[in-house]
Protein backbone atom coordinates (compact mmCIF):
# COMPACT_ATOMS: atom_id res chain seq x y z
CA UNK A 1 0.00 0.00 0.00
CA UNK A 2 1.96 2.93 -1.14
CA UNK A 3 -1.46 5.40 -0.40
CA UNK A 4 0.08 8.37 0.94
CA UNK A 5 -2.24 8.46 4.30
CA UNK A 6 -0.75 5.35 4.73
CA UNK A 7 2.95 6.08 4.34
CA UNK A 8 2.56 9.07 6.49
CA UNK A 9 0.84 6.69 9.25
CA UNK A 10 3.33 4.09 8.92
CA UNK A 11 5.63 3.18 12.60
CA UNK A 12 6.48 -0.80 11.51
CA UNK A 13 7.05 -2.52 8.13
CA UNK A 14 8.61 -6.03 7.72
CA UNK A 15 8.49 -8.96 4.87
CA UNK A 16 5.28 -9.92 6.32
CA UNK A 17 3.04 -7.04 7.81
CA UNK A 18 3.29 -3.48 7.94
CA UNK A 19 1.52 -1.46 11.74
CA UNK A 20 0.23 2.14 11.25
CA UNK A 21 -2.19 4.60 12.99
CA UNK A 22 -5.72 4.52 12.75
CA UNK A 23 -6.77 7.93 10.58
CA UNK A 24 -9.89 8.14 12.89
CA UNK A 25 -8.79 7.08 16.30
CA UNK A 26 -10.33 5.71 18.94
CA UNK A 27 -7.93 6.30 21.32
CA UNK A 28 -4.37 7.36 20.96
CA UNK A 29 -2.22 4.59 19.84
CA UNK A 30 -5.24 2.78 18.15
CA UNK A 31 -3.39 0.81 15.51
CA UNK A 32 -3.74 -1.68 12.56
CA UNK A 33 -1.62 -4.55 11.72
CA UNK A 34 -1.93 -5.04 7.83
CA UNK A 35 -0.49 -8.18 5.97
CA UNK A 36 1.65 -7.41 3.10
CA UNK A 37 0.11 -9.98 0.93
CA UNK A 38 -3.24 -8.12 -0.72
CA UNK A 39 -5.89 -10.57 0.86
CA UNK A 40 -9.64 -9.85 2.07
CA UNK A 41 -10.56 -12.81 4.61
CA UNK A 42 -8.68 -13.83 7.64
CA UNK A 43 -9.25 -17.35 5.82
CA UNK A 44 -6.50 -16.58 3.38
CA UNK A 45 -3.84 -16.07 5.89
CA UNK A 46 -1.04 -18.52 5.57
CA UNK A 47 -0.14 -20.45 8.49
CA UNK A 48 3.37 -18.09 8.86
CA UNK A 49 1.46 -14.79 8.53
CA UNK A 50 -1.48 -15.71 11.29
CA UNK A 51 2.04 -16.74 13.58
CA UNK A 52 3.55 -13.71 12.78
CA UNK A 53 0.69 -11.17 12.77
CA UNK A 54 0.01 -12.11 16.57
CA UNK A 55 3.63 -11.92 17.87
CA UNK A 56 3.82 -8.48 16.23
CA UNK A 57 0.31 -7.60 17.87
CA UNK A 58 1.82 -9.27 20.99
CA UNK A 59 4.80 -6.74 20.59
CA UNK A 60 2.56 -3.61 19.62
CA UNK A 61 1.10 -4.23 23.49
CA UNK A 62 4.10 -4.18 24.80
CA UNK A 63 4.74 -0.60 22.91
CA UNK A 64 1.49 0.35 23.98
CA UNK A 65 1.97 -0.90 27.93
CA UNK A 66 5.08 0.74 28.25
CA UNK A 67 4.38 4.36 27.14
CA UNK A 68 0.67 4.67 27.21
CA UNK A 69 -0.66 2.30 30.18
CA UNK A 70 -4.02 1.43 29.13
CA UNK A 71 -6.21 -0.74 31.49
CA UNK A 72 -7.48 -2.98 28.40
CA UNK A 73 -8.08 -3.70 24.26
CA UNK A 74 -9.93 -4.40 21.90
CA UNK A 75 -8.50 -6.62 18.83
CA UNK A 76 -10.71 -6.98 15.97
CA UNK A 77 -10.77 -7.65 12.22
CA UNK A 78 -13.86 -6.27 9.75
CA UNK A 79 -13.94 -7.96 7.40
CA UNK A 80 -16.40 -7.32 4.60
CA UNK A 81 -18.20 -3.28 4.10
CA UNK A 82 -21.32 -4.70 5.69
CA UNK A 83 -18.82 -5.83 9.01
CA UNK A 84 -17.69 -2.48 8.72
CA UNK A 85 -14.47 -2.36 7.17
CA UNK A 86 -13.31 0.97 5.49
CA UNK A 87 -10.38 -0.89 3.57
CA UNK A 88 -10.71 -4.00 1.21
CA UNK A 89 -7.43 -5.44 2.28
CA UNK A 90 -7.67 -7.47 5.71
CA UNK A 91 -6.05 -5.44 8.64
CA UNK A 92 -6.34 -6.21 12.56
CA UNK A 93 -7.23 -3.39 15.04
CA UNK A 94 -5.81 -3.26 18.00
CA UNK A 95 -7.43 -0.19 20.13
CA UNK A 96 -6.20 1.10 23.62
CA UNK A 97 -9.17 1.52 26.46
CA UNK A 98 -9.04 3.20 29.30
CA UNK A 99 -10.71 3.77 32.57
CA UNK A 100 -12.42 7.14 31.40
CA UNK A 101 -12.82 7.91 28.34
CA UNK A 102 -16.39 9.12 27.43
CA UNK A 103 -16.43 12.93 28.53
CA UNK A 104 -19.46 15.34 27.98
CA UNK A 105 -18.70 16.49 24.49
CA UNK A 106 -18.48 13.01 23.45
CA UNK A 107 -21.38 11.89 25.07
CA UNK A 108 -23.67 15.31 24.17
CA UNK A 109 -22.37 16.47 20.66
CA UNK A 110 -21.89 13.11 19.17
CA UNK A 111 -18.33 14.02 18.48
CA UNK A 112 -15.13 12.09 19.86
CA UNK A 113 -12.60 14.08 21.45
CA UNK A 114 -9.04 12.62 21.25
CA UNK A 115 -6.64 13.69 23.71
CA UNK A 116 -3.26 13.78 21.00
CA UNK A 117 -2.79 14.16 18.25
CA UNK A 118 -1.55 11.75 15.40
CA UNK A 119 1.65 13.47 14.71
CA UNK A 120 2.48 13.26 18.48
CA UNK A 121 1.46 9.74 18.92
CA UNK A 122 3.29 8.72 15.55
CA UNK A 123 6.59 9.68 17.17
CA UNK A 124 6.75 8.38 20.48
CA UNK A 125 5.37 5.48 18.72
CA UNK A 126 8.66 5.60 16.07
CA UNK A 127 11.35 6.46 18.70
CA UNK A 128 10.04 3.24 20.66
CA UNK A 129 8.72 0.72 18.37
CA UNK A 130 12.27 -1.05 17.45
CA UNK A 131 12.55 -1.74 21.52
CA UNK A 132 9.74 -3.77 21.29
CA UNK A 133 9.76 -5.40 17.18
CA UNK A 134 12.91 -6.39 16.70
CA UNK A 135 14.54 -9.43 15.63
CA UNK A 136 15.30 -11.11 19.28
CA UNK A 137 11.48 -10.55 19.77
CA UNK A 138 10.57 -12.50 16.83
CA UNK A 139 13.20 -15.29 17.63
CA UNK A 140 12.50 -16.17 21.23
CA UNK A 141 8.77 -16.82 20.69
CA UNK A 142 7.96 -20.62 21.16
Amino acid sequence: MNDERVVLLKIYEDEICFVLLNLYPFNPGHLMCVPNRHITKFTDLKKEEIVHISRTIQGLQNLLDDIYHPQGYNLGINQGKYAGASIEHLHFHLVPRYGSELGYIDIFSKTRIVPEGLDSVRKKLMDNVKKFLNKEFFEKFE
